[in-house]
């Protein structure tokens, strides 16, 4: 390589003599449009409110969970039984043969409802069976239906189609006290069809509560029950009569109050009530109301917006299914 020329080194000095500029980098879209670090402001309000929203959405979501458990919570610990109810599941019919079938409930310690039961009727001694041996066998014993029958023998059980049935177990018998039921033929020892009771299977009982509370017009009582979802034992009424727009009444607060509905008396009567002297009675609740929709009974004056007393229904209920199986009693 030759040594530079004097020219050459003259250059080179005065290129080291001369302060160096700063590198500049003009963007092309400083003509035209906002610079780069502009466009990055005016896009950072855009990811916040994104990542707002997004939280904004995220909480909400929660709450609304929040609110579902908070209702399933609340059934749980005493918002009812699902809808409909019929009792406990005791099993569905296995089915040996003339077409047996149905959903079998326990209702209460003594009553046993069938849920679409079916049976061709061509068996020539069926009946309801029931009995506590390992397997459905001649040592058990016939359930009638209907329960109501004219004649000294139960009459043989006719053809059904979709049919829902009430069995009331006969001699005191609880369900506790048997391990089967089944649509037996006597005459020929045969089984058509059988479910099994399961072990220490908890049926719905009648819950006993407090008596009337004691405000005005001599009202009393013994302890009320609740016999099933819609009915009421009231033991022991007394009531002076002289309230001039009284009535049976239910509803929903911590006390009795003017949102309210009437409930028939023991007759069915929505009249004003009578006077009591220590009579027991039973009165249903109206409609599709059951006791799972109240929170109190009450005898109240409509007229003067007075409660002569009431009782507080608890939110832990497990009673009978209002089903047709209570039937009301005059005393």
């Amino acid at each position: 390589m030759l040594p530079p020329t004097q020219q050459q080194q003259q250059q080179q000095q005065q290129n080291q003599e001369q302060p160096s500029l700063p590198l500049q980098f003009v963007s092309p879209f400083k003509l035209s449009s906002p610079s780069f670090t502009n466009v990055r402001e005016k896009r950072q309000p855009n990811q916040q409110q994104k990542h707002q929203q997004y939280r904004q959405h995220h909480v909400g979501l929660f709450i609304v969970l929040l609110f579902v458990l908070a209702l399933v919570i609340g059934q749980a610990n005493g918002g009812g039984p699902p809808e409909p109810y019929y009792g406990r599941l005791i099993g569905q019919f296995v089915e040996f043969a003339h077409g047996i079938k149905g959903t079998v409930y326990a209702v209460d310690e003594s009553t046993i409802f069938i849920k679409g039961f079916a049976y061709d009727g061509t068996g020539p001694d069926a009946f309801f069976w029931v009995g506590k041996t390992a397997r459905p066998s001649p040592e058990g014993y016939i359930i009638p239906y209907p329960e109501e029958y004219v004649g000294i023998d139960p009459p043989i059980l006719q053809a059904h189609n979709n049919s829902d049935i009430i069995l009331r177990l006969p001699m005191g018998k609880r369900i506790r006290d048997i391990r089967w039921l089944s649509v037996w033929c006597r005459r020929f020892t045969v089984d058509f069809g059988e479910v099994f009771i399961p072990p220490g299977l908890d049926v719905p009982k009648p819950r006993v509560l407090p008596e009337f509370k004691r405000l005005a017009h001599g009202l009393r009582s013994s302890n009320i029950s609740v016999l099933d979802a819609k009915t009421f034992y009231i033991p022991n009424l007394h009531y002076d009569g002289a309230g001039p727009d009284a009535y049976f009444w239910v509803g929903n607060g911590s006390e009795p109050n003017v949102l309210g509905v009437k409930v028939p008396n023991e007759l069915g009567s929505l009249e004003p009530l009578r006077g009591y002297q220590g009579e027991d009675i039973e009165i249903q609740l109206p409609g599709n109301l059951t006791v799972y929709d109240i929170q109190w009974l009450a005898v109240w004056c409509v007229e003067y917006r007075h409660n002569f007393g009431h009782v507080i229904i608890p939110n832990d209920l497990d009673v009978p299914p209002a089903l047709g199986q209570t039937k009301i009693t005059v005393r």
